[in-house]
């Protein structure tokens, strides 16, 4: 999906899980990875890597240089703190492979966030108009509803393109395989964001009474992680996606346990709604549902 697109559905995702709107923009931090161009749609995107991009952007999006807009003084808070990642680096014994890991993510993180920040600041500026509410022209800091927002970057990829989230456990593609098998795609991935469609979807989709419904964003966030696991071809291992839930959900200082069947069931129904918008134009010619 286009940002624009990340946006709306993110906002309403977070609309119904009586969240703020204003974290609507973490949906759109996995863009971070188009460069370097070996990392594109993988690095990002991946479950294992997101808790550090949170982290780092929630850090960012508080400081007083965003929020005054002043980027020149925000280069120099980020030159400052990269000099204190590179010497942590440099300390970290080579053995200790994850803390390595960690740092290097972190530095990655800021370097590249940091040069997106001008550039997300922008979006919303247009966003009022894109997702019509102004609320998602308010950074929100609060760090459950950023990540509903960030994790929905990756489920709604799916329609777009395959998506390696479970890496690097599991390699495997998570994507919505038969929606592709009922569609023409490159009529689709070719025209589907021109703004005489893209536009159209949006309004409909954000208009659907699918959201209609009270959803638990602890409870969506596993659902999601689920959801993606399910799409697996060939299938994602049980104990992966497990593995994923439970981390991501420690990570946010969750440790109780989540029912997740109503907002599972939310998403399967979700994700036909937005199936069936999509068919109205790029269903097959020679497909008859």
């Amino acid at each position: 999906m286009d940002w624009g697109t990340h946006m709306v559905l993110a906002a309403k995702l977070l609309e119904s899980s009586k969240m703020d709107p204003g974290a609507a923009i973490y949906s759109v931090i996995p863009v971070i990875d188009q460069k370097p161009a070996h990392f594109h749609r993988v690095y990002a995107h991946i479950l294992e890597n997101q808790p550090d991009f949170l982290d780092v952007t929630l850090e960012l999006f508080k400081r007083p240089e965003v929020t005054k807009r002043d980027f020149r003084a925000l280069e120099g808070f980020i030159s400052n703190k990269l000099n204190q990642l590179e010497r942590q680096l440099d300390e970290a014994p080579v053995n200790e492979f994850v803390k390595r890991r960690s740092i290097e993510k972190k530095i990655y993180a800021f370097q590249r966030i940091g040069e997106e920040t001008p550039g997300f600041l922008k979006l919303l500026d247009e966003a009022k108009d894109v997702v019509g509410d102004d609320k998602v022209t308010k950074i929100s800091t609060d760090k459950l509803a950023a990540a509903v927002s960030l994790l929905s970057h990756t489920f709604f990829d799916t329609f777009n393109n395959p998506v390696q989230i479970f890496l690097p456990t599991c390699s495997y593609c998570s994507a919505q395989w038969e929606f592709w098998s009922k569609i023409d795609y490159m009529k689709f991935r070719g025209e589907f964001y021109k703004p005489e469609n893209i536009v159209p979807f949006r309004k409909e989709i954000a208009a659907s009474k699918i959201w209609n419904v009270i959803l638990k964003p602890e409870a969506l966030m596993k659902a999601m992680i689920i959801r993606l696991g399910e799409m697996g071809q060939p299938a994602i291992p049980y104990e992966i996606v497990d593995m994923g839930v439970r981390d991501f959900l420690r990570y946010m200082n969750i440790n109780e346990y989540q029912r997740a069947d109503a907002e599972l069931k939310f998403l399967y129904e979700l994700e036909d709604e937005i199936a069936a918008i999509i068919y109205k134009k790029f269903l097959r010619s020679d497909f008859n549902e």
